[in-house]
């Protein structure tokens, strides 16, 4: 990762922040993919997932933290499962919010991808919002794998396109990676943190890096996966926000059985 746009964006914004505090959050940084929902004029939802749509130039991911371009297409938010049984929980059928292409993925994170570098992944969570074993599911799928029927009662998102730029991600204040340095002085580490935002600007669609501040309940111990907030066609009532979670040593060992979602509330 190159720190040292960030490092200049921290030292012209807050001259007088420790070295050391400076050097401890940019420490902590971490590798990101940014989502957001684009145009790229597709004419059909077959076309939007299909793994062959994908046309982007190699070079379209090199330049970290540029926000320039449409980005590398990725997959779709919402949009029909593919080649798996429709998930339920507690009889009812969960709600796909997402689905992302693998390659796309690995491409853009390199060495900081730990999951499959191929297929798609599928993120399901409760309509209501509720908790507990298999309240939520992220599933693998192979390339080619085709939608599936919509049973009764299961609410669809339409696909709406996502585009992928890689970026940074940024500790939050409440990330217990900085607690020492709250606790010496969090006015300083405050500035730090709102510096550093100026040059990593928010993302309200994320793939891993930090999670943000206001989910509950805390997910002290994973890692975020994938951070979505509504988008056209969702109803979410006071749900700001969804994240789906997983252990840190999931993560690092490809393991989906164990991820959870965590939620923001208004």
């Amino acid at each position: 990762m190159d720190l040292g746009p960030l490092r200049a964006a921290i030292a012209a914004a807050s001259p007088s922040s420790a070295d050391e505090m400076v050097e401890a959050v940019l420490a902590l940084v971490r590798p990101a993919v940014e989502l957001a929902v684009v145009d790229y004029g597709v004419e059909d939802e077959d076309d939007a997932s299909d793994g062959d749509a994908y046309d982007g130039d190699e070079d379209d991911g090199d330049d970290s933290e540029d926000d320039g371009g449409d980005g590398l297409l990725v997959g779709d938010y919402g949009g029909l499962p593919l080649g798996t049984d429709w998930p339920v929980f507690q009889g009812a059928p969960l709600v796909l919010v997402a689905r992302l292409r693998c390659e796309v993925l690995a491409e853009l994170l390199g060495a900081q991808w730990s999951l499959p570098a191929d297929g798609s992944l599928l993120f399901f969570n409760d309509d209501w919002h509720r908790q507990g074993d298999g309240a939520c599911r992220v599933l693998h799928v192979p390339d080619g794998a085709q939608a599936i029927e919509v049973p009764d009662g299961a609410q669809v998102i339409p696909a709406l396109p996502l585009g992928a730029w890689r970026r940074l991600s940024v500790p939050e204040l409440a990330a217990a990676e900085l607690d020492e340095w709250s606790s010496k002085d969090v006015l300083a580490l405050m500035d730090v943190l709102e510096a550093a935002r100026s040059a990593v600007p928010y993302a309200p669609h994320q793939v891993l890096g930090w999670l943000g501040d206001g989910y509950y309940p805390d997910a002290a111990g994973c890692r975020p996966l994938l951070q979505l907030e509504g988008e056209q066609g969702t109803s979410w009532g006071e749900c700001v926000r969804i994240a789906f979670v997983v252990p840190e040593e999931d993560l690092a060992a490809g393991r989906l059985d164990r991820v959870r979602v965590v939620y923001e509330t208004a």
